[in-house]
């Protein structure tokens, strides 16, 4: 009798053990190897996610060294990545929204038209890439705001590995209301004005028009 309980206490034990293997491995790729700097309680609502995953530039800028398979979008207007600038490591350029040539004066700026084709560009990268909605995604745009948008966007359509660039490309604004004060640019990390043909965003029948 006691053998029996000995012997069903071990095969409990290997069901339970293997059962949380199979968990683990099924957890997302390269989620134990990207390491966060960013304190979620420090994230403004406008960047959060529901995940919970943020990086500063310099984080960022690691595991991308670390991890060549991160995909990594800019979310920005493509006509902003052309002037400003982009991170070299930037996979593709897939814009939240594009500028309009329709002013809007209440706003002081030209106003912005969304792109339809959003989540339906993230999940042709990706299987150019071999990947799924389990690897890591890194988004970034100019200073954290679109690319928490998108981030959320991406989370409700069921990626599992979503991390956002709290500080952007150029970063927040000083008191002289230059983007002068953190920033993947101003961290002093690799970037450029040049656009690949493979990161550049495509127009196609969908997008919207001016």
């Amino acid at each position: 009798m006691r053998d029996l309980k000995w012997c069903f206490s071990i095969y409990t034990f290997v069901k339970i053990f293997f059962g949380f293997m199979a968990i683990s491995l099924a957890s997302p790729a390269f989620a134990g190897d990207i390491k966060s700097d960013v304190d979620p309680e420090t994230v403004s609502q406008s960047r959060s996610t529901p995940l919970g995953l943020y990086l500063s530039p310099k984080a960022a800028h690691k595991a991308l060294n670390d991890n060549p398979k991160i995909v990594f979008i800019d979310v920005r207007d493509p006509i902003e990545v052309a002037f400003v600038g982009h991170a070299v490591g930037t996979d593709k350029n897939i814009p939240l929204a594009i500028a309009s040539h329709e002013f809007a004066p209440e706003l002081g700026r030209y106003k912005m038209k969304a792109n339809p084709n959003l989540l339906t560009e993230v999940k042709a990268l990706l299987e150019r890439d071999g990947l799924t909605k389990k690897d890591p995604i890194f988004v970034a745009c100019r200073s954290g705001g679109r690319s928490g948008k998108v981030a959320r966007k991406l989370i409700k359509a069921g990626y599992t590995n979503v991390w956002n660039l709290v500080e952007g490309f150029e970063g927040d604004k000083n008191e002289d209301g230059a983007r002068a004060v953190n920033g993947w640019r101003n961290a002093g990390l690799p970037w450029t004005y040049k656009i690949s043909e493979r990161m550049a965003w495509s127009v196609n029948k969908t997008a919207p028009k001016n």
